[in-house]
């Protein structure tokens, strides 16, 4: 391997912590579990993971390759912990597979790939603003799904119905499952707008038999 000087060594530690600050502060601006702070530090720890391993493989006759795939394992540990369940809802996928994109540009931009590094910078954030903002649930918000866990008996679903018909919606599909003595519905829902759909959640959030509701009821609706 050829000899590279040190100014490229932490120019490539440089590139790698801003690429991943990028993807952070995206991830830190819609308040999720991993920040700026956190992404940087992973692809900067990535990238530095590289150059160590690469180089000292390089002296000692070993294997650089085996240097990316710890990386990839030990990654896993971090983005599992952003991961949370609550009831109904899982959230932090998004902000795990972050974690993995921004080790993944710590590894590329390690080795030198500038140009791969800062491509797949681009696209990450590309695919993060621009298609989260093409998704189903924003492009057609009068599109809607609601999910509640209950206790069966108290005839929940009726005044479901009826408040979605005087909003002017309708109920699309329905997946019903029971376990414990508990219901599990998931509705979609059509033509029912973020003002109307906010009130038929509280309306079911207000009923006693009514254990979960997901997305909850909230003060304002979420545009």
């Amino acid at each position: 391997m050829a000899e590279i000087d040190t100014l490229e060594l932490i120019a490539r530690l440089a590139l790698a912590a801003a690429l991943g600050s990028i993807l952070g502060y995206e991830r830190e601006a819609r308040s999720k579990t991993a920040g700026l702070r956190t992404h940087t530090l992973v692809a900067l720890g990535a990238a530095l993971f590289t150059v160590a391993g690469a180089f000292g493989a390089s002296e000692e006759g070993g294997d650089s390759t085996r240097v990316a795939a710890q990386v990839v394992t030990g990654i896993g540990f971090i983005g599992a912990g952003t991961i949370i369940r609550s009831g109904l809802k899982v959230t932090g996928l998004t902000t795990a597979t972050t974690l993995w994109m921004a080790a993944a540009l710590g590894v590329a931009a390690g080795v030198g790939l500038y140009e791969v590094a800062a491509a797949g910078g681009a696209i990450a954030l590309f695919t993060l603003v621009l298609l989260g903002s093409l998704s189903p649930s924003r492009m057609w918000r009068n599109s809607r799904r609601l999910e509640l866990l209950y206790q069966p008996g108290s005839g929940t679903l009726g005044p479901l119905y009826s408040a979605v018909q005087d909003a002017g919606g309708e109920v699309k599909r329905m997946w019903m499952s029971e376990e414990n003595g508990l219901r599990h519905v998931t509705v979609s829902l059509s033509r029912v707008k973020d003002p109307e759909f906010l009130a038929i959640s509280r309306m079911l959030a207000e009923r006693d038999e009514v254990l979960e509701i997901v997305p909850p009821p909230r003060l304002e609706p979420d545009f």
